[in-house]
């Protein structure tokens, strides 16, 4: 898959590029890859659940785009994954070796995101510390600031880019050893309204919008789908709509059409 590297030699007999970015098989990374103007991609293994599928996602999209795609095995971080797929603190690693190798680091996150590793103000502080810390000027920064995740693929389908490689993507949090994505975690939400959203349908083991979490008007403040960062009411409304359902009714229902 690209250009693999082992982990003692990570970069020896690379020449640096000026920017970077960090890739994990998903929609986000994928299309900023394309916005970015398609920079060097580097992909760390980190021991996790979502390796094999990821792996599979970034394999296929790599044959299939020319990306130039480093594979990190460097860091492993399985064991501090949580039961709902998250590793704390897991972009803080990432960014910090990926600073070794490049002067920008583009680490993506979309409009509105509340993940304390990948907030602007997060972004911000680190770009100085690290900075700082090497003697250097460092960026770390996302393209998609100011872009939600169904404006980040809108982008990507008015490029008239093929959106078939948008289904290749990978942004399951509990795949169960499968390509098809369970519908029932915060990634497949956020997939679902992005991609619904530009009226593109995608494959899920079971339907998002009829997950009970997902139908009440404060889906996106109860605590299971505390996940769910970056992703406003408004698209979420919008997304159910186009499958048929409407907010809750005053007596606290939810309605269909």
């Amino acid at each position: 898959m690209g250009t693999e590297l082992s982990t003692d030699r990570a970069t020896t007999g690379m020449t640096s590029p000026s920017e970077i970015l960090l890739c994990g098989g998903g929609i986000d990374s994928f299309v900023a890859w394309h916005y970015l103007g398609k920079p060097q991609a580097l992909y760390f293994d980190l021991g996790d659940r979502n390796r094999d599928q990821e792996y599979r996602a970034l394999d296929t999209l790599a044959r299939r785009h020319s990306i130039r795609l480093a594979v990190s095995r460097e860091l492993d971080l399985g064991s501090w994954e949580r039961q709902d797929g998250v590793i704390p603190l897991r972009h803080l690693h990432l960014v910090a070796l990926a600073c070794h190798r490049a002067d920008t680091v583009w680490c993506v996150a979309v409009k509105g995101n509340r993940g304390a590793g990948k907030s602007s103000a997060m972004f911000e502080r680190l770009s100085e510390i690290i900075s700082q810390a090497v003697g250097r000027d460092v960026r770390v920064d996302s393209p998609f600031r100011d872009m939600t995740k169904t404006e980040v693929v809108r982008w990507y389908v008015d490029q008239s880019l093929p959106v078939d490689d948008l289904i290749c993507t990978h942004s399951c949090m509990k795949p169960k050893n499968t390509l098809l994505h369970c519908g029932r975690c915060a990634g497949c939400v956020r997939r679902w309204v992005a991609l619904a959203n530009n009226g593109i349908e995608a494959p899920f083991a079971e339907d998002p919008w009829r997950w009970e979490h997902v139908q009440g008007d404060d889906s996106l403040q109860n605590g299971q789908l505390g996940g769910l960062h970056g992703l406003c009411t408004e698209e979420l409304q919008l997304a159910r709509s186009s499958v048929g359902v409407r907010a809750s009714s005053p007596e606290g229902g939810l309605g269909s059409r």
